[in-house]
């Protein structure tokens, strides 16, 4: 299934101004386990727990997008992350600690001209787009391949589609003990900007500084 260009560019703004849950993280490279050992992690910036039944996450093409998976079952708690695995933490191939939300084997990253989109629903049924990570040319905007770093969010609020809301993993939690692997799947990292002051809740850049849980 494919989803018309058109009607993504057209949805765009909503997102810009309202997303609820975002990309956070994306290991696009895979692992040293394994190259399919692919995750993406997503965070909820609201007050409120998601209800993620239905939503579904899409992937550029040369025709449009198509759909990767869509979240059967799955809520993601307010400032809580939500991991969605090519592999079961437990597998041979993967070098996950963190115990994944959701595992399918759809997921499925390339590692050029890449682009996602989340949708709270089914995209073909005029579902609202929530985020968009990556610009969709060249090489991804953040990550490094070859040692195995993932592409994290560094602007929670920032547009997705920007180098400048992403960068280089710097720091390793969530692995097993043996990797080598840089990056916080299911944990965000404590240097995330802060959001900006919404002008009904004043939010410090203290509280926000606590969102990120070593468990």
């Amino acid at each position: 299934m494919r989803v018309c260009m058109l009607a993504l560019l057209l949805a765009w703004p909503a997102y810009a101004q309202h997303a609820s849950v975002v990309f956070s993280e994306i290991m696009w490279m895979g692992s040293s386990a394994s190259s399919a050992d692919e995750w993406v992690e997503l965070y909820n910036v609201s007050d409120t727990a998601q209800d993620l039944r239905g939503w579904t996450l899409t992937r550029l093409s040369d025709q449009g997008e198509d759909v990767l998976l869509t979240i059967e079952e799955g809520q993601i708690g307010a400032r809580e992350t939500f991991l969605i695995a090519n592999y079961a933490a437990d597998h041979a191939n993967s070098h996950l600690a963190a115990v994944p939300q959701l595992v399918n084997s759809a997921l499925s990253l390339p590692n050029s001209k890449l682009q996602l989109s989340l949708y709270a629903g089914h995209p073909d049924e005029g579902a609202e787009l929530v985020d968009v990570a990556y610009d969709g040319r060249g090489a991804p905007l953040a990550g490094d391949a070859q040692l195995k770093r993932s592409m994290e969010r560094a602007d929670l609020y920032g547009d997705g589609r920007l180098q400048s809301s992403w960068q280089t993993a710097e720091v390793a939690y969530g692995w097993d003990p043996e990797s080598q692997e840089m990056g916080t799947p299911g944990t965000l990292p404590i240097y995330l900007s802060a959001p900006p002051v919404s002008p009904t809740t004043a939010v410090t850049s203290a509280n926000w500084a606590a969102v990120k849980r070593y468990r």
